[in-house]
């Protein structure tokens, strides 16, 4: 018996999941919550947070996720029909995302992003 497993939204985890997340903020005009950040695993876990940002009205749109899809994998190349809300996100096993130590890296890595974008809004 063979289970298939969803295709990965295609992130390697070098400061491309940064962007990623700005192309999803860009594309809602909207700052996700970088709490969150820790439970982001799957695609869905990220559109979970997209849909608290959002007004109830458009979370529940019916394209919202089309739009997401595409926004989430402008980095990857990764055919945006593909991506479930079950995809990880890394190329790798999504729990590496649930480790203490990955989620960490992952907070100063979107810190480091923001940091990074307001001295360059400043300078």
């Amino acid at each position: 018996m063979t289970t298939e497993h969803p295709i990965s939204v295609g992130l390697d985890g070098d400061g491309d999941e940064i962007a990623a997340i700005e192309d999803v903020e860009a594309a809602f005009g909207v700052t996700l919550d970088i709490a969150d950040a820790p439970e982001w695993a799957t695609a869905g876990d990220v559109f979970r947070s997209l849909a608290k940002a959002l007004p109830s009205e458009i979370a529940a749109h019916p394209d919202t996720w089309s739009r997401f899809a595409i926004a989430l994998s402008q980095q990857t190349g990764i055919k945006p029909e593909m991506i479930t809300a079950e995809s990880p996100l890394l190329l790798y096993e999504a729990q590496r995302w649930r480790s203490p130590s990955a989620a960490a890296c992952l907070l100063w890595l979107l810190a480091a992003g923001c940091v990074g974008i307001l001295f360059g809004a400043i300078a």
